[in-house]
């Protein structure tokens, strides 16, 4: 992939801090001796320029894509040394671009391979907020994780099943070009496997062909043990907070698709762990 410091100055506005002379290569390339090898291996799955952000932000806030979330709890909520974390077609991303509460956090994207097609859930030729996306890259660190491929340029007509998110004359279909840089650069770019170690004991569905976690289950189990490889860098007495917002522990969701199991999944995160907190929403 592309080495993208040289983009620095354009991805980041003068109120924001600049990333040269950052080594990114010392930040991946960590002695894994002495430290728990899965959450190590968390933490490598991260983008570059996550992994430097999960080691100065004291929260991790992952929003799930929940109707019911308004802006006006976001508001509230939201911290400004909090990471967010976003996945597929994410909801309110103009909040997140533009929003004085939202604009300067740090931001992980997570984008969901769609079956064996070339799509990724929440990118062309799918609906898709690469404007507001465009935005955030221009405001504070921003890292995108692929489920499983990297983002294939798919065209409409990769589209096996287009009729399930027709195109409309608004549809953003083509990468911008800074965009398109992110999306070829280590720093700020990686596939995260939905058969990750962070996730070997989900019971599949063997009878449904790719199924697997949700994209919001794989991102908790994999940011959880990531913060533990934190801790143990800094010798923290604590791990970092997690914030979960609209994950509800209902069966309100399963009508979604039956691959996901979404009675393990209400049961891991009924009884969460310390210093994670769940915020349901209804």
């Amino acid at each position: 992939m592309l080495n993208t410091s040289h983009l620095t100055d354009l991805l980041y506005d003068n109120t924001y801090h600049s990333l040269t002379g950052v080594d990114f290569d010392i930040i991946a390339d960590f002695d894994t001796s002495g430290f728990d090898t899965e959450s190590a291996l968390a933490f490598a799955s991260l983008p570059l320029i996550i992994q430097e952000q999960m080691l100065q932000s004291k929260r991790i806030v992952l929003i799930a894509n929940n109707p019911s979330i308004d802006t006006a709890s976001l508001e509230a909520l939201l911290q400004l040394t909090d990471m967010l974390v976003l996945f597929n077609d994410f909801i309110h991303a103009d909040f997140f671009a533009h929003h004085p509460s939202a604009k300067d956090l740090p931001k992980l994207l997570f984008f969901r391979k769609i079956g064996d097609s070339l799509l990724h859930f929440g990118m062309p030729p799918r609906s898709n907020n690469l404007t507001a996306m465009l935005d955030m890259a221009k405001h504070a660190p921003l890292g995108i994780l692929f489920g499983n491929a990297d983002y294939q340029f798919p065209l409409p007509a990769d589209d096996p099943s287009p009729n399930d998110d027709p195109i409309t004359a608004s549809r953003v279909l083509k990468i911008p070009e800074l965009l398109n840089h992110l999306l070829h650069s280590d720093e700020h770019c990686r596939v995260l496997s939905d058969q990750h170690s962070v996730v070997a004991d989900y019971p599949i569905f063997a009878d449904i062909h790719s199924s697997a976690p949700t994209s919001g289950f794989l991102l908790y189990r994999l940011l959880l043990a990531a913060r533990l490889h934190v801790q143990q860098r800094q010798n923290a007495a604590t791990p970092l907070s997690i914030v979960m917002l609209g994950f509800n522990n209902d069966d309100k969701t399963a009508h979604f698709w039956d691959g996901h199991n979404w009675a393990f999944e209400r049961q891991e995160l009924a009884t969460p762990p310390n210093s994670v907190e769940i915020i349901r929403q209804y």
